[in-house]
């Protein structure tokens, strides 16, 4: 539909208009300036008519296509708003996973002396809360962890940490041929390796009570009194140890764990009697064939 407001009143004084402008005539009387003033104020009339319903309805549609473009915009701005949390979590996300580096106090230099460091295979253990022999931890573990670090160190393979696969060198998974289990070591040794060892846990984010409880456990042992009175001391407190620290992480995986550091006497002696049973068999034995 056309804008009526450009419409133009017809000539109704016209000779377009004469055979109804002398019908009207012959019908009402009227004379013929009556007659087109008449159908000049009707044409008026119809024309002021059409021009306020074109008015009303524009306006409708201009308001409905405001309402249109409001919506439009409220969806397109919902949508970036969702597009951009996305956006946010997945950089969170990204952020989570990216390695993070730690700062450092300016005013301190490096330690005096620098503690052995044991091979990876040792410190994934501790960082999966596993046994692992204390030899590990020992000079001797501690050297053959950097050679074997220099030898392989382009050998790679892959391990799960935090549900998802990590490159790490193929070294981190194996276990050392040379290692040797605790009641094997030298007893000087097996001092010097829990120290390191103990030392290592607290950088694993073992739970302190479980520190705590080790330190005690080898205090213990270290100062026990059987040292001092049997020839067998310090090996009995080797096997003392070896056993029952391998039998503690069997039953923390268990969720039966006891308390380590609470030394049982009767176990003690009873390692104590079975040492000395292996001696008194392999004298006789001696003596029996000599």
């Amino acid at each position: 539909m056309a804008d009526p407001s450009n419409e133009v009143c017809p000539d109704f004084n016209g000779d377009a208009y004469t055979d109804i402008r002398e019908d009207i005539s012959r019908a009402t009387g009227a004379t013929q300036e009556a007659i087109v003033l008449r159908l000049s104020q009707s044409w008026t009339i119809g024309h002021n008519q059409r021009v306020d319903e074109w008015n009303q309805n524009r306006e409708r549609e201009l308001a409905d296509a405001a309402e249109a473009d409001r919506a439009r915009a409220a969806q397109e701005d919902e949508a970036r708003a969702q597009q951009e949390a996305e956006d946010e979590r997945e950089r969170v996300e990204v952020e989570k996973k990216k390695p993070k580096m730690n700062g450092f106090n300016d005013r301190a230099s490096v330690g005096d002396t620098l503690a052995p460091r044991p091979s990876q295979y040792a410190t994934q253990k501790l960082n999966n809360f596993e046994y692992i022999e204390l030899w590990y931890f020992s000079p001797d573990g501690c050297k053959e962890a950097l050679r074997t670090a220099r030898s392989v160190a382009d050998d790679f393979g892959l391990t799960r940490v935090d549900d998802q696969l990590t490159i790490r060198p193929a070294y981190a998974f194996k276990a050392s041929k040379a290692a040797v289990a605790d009641h094997d070591l030298p007893f000087s040794t097996f001092l010097r390796s829990k120290n390191l060892f103990l030392m290592q846990l607290s950088k694993a984010k073992w739970p302190q009570t479980h520190i705590d409880a080790l330190s005690l456990f080898f205090w213990r042992l270290e100062n026990h009194s059987i040292r001092n009175h049997s020839d067998l001391g310090d090996l009995v407190v080797l096997h003392y140890a070896s056993r029952v620290r391998q039998d503690w992480h069997d039953r923390l995986k268990r969720d039966e764990a006891f308390n380590i550091a609470i030394i049982n006497e009767i176990l003690l002696r009873s390692i104590n009697e079975e040492l000395w049973d292996k001696v008194r068999s392999q004298n006789f034995a001696t003596v029996r064939f000599s």
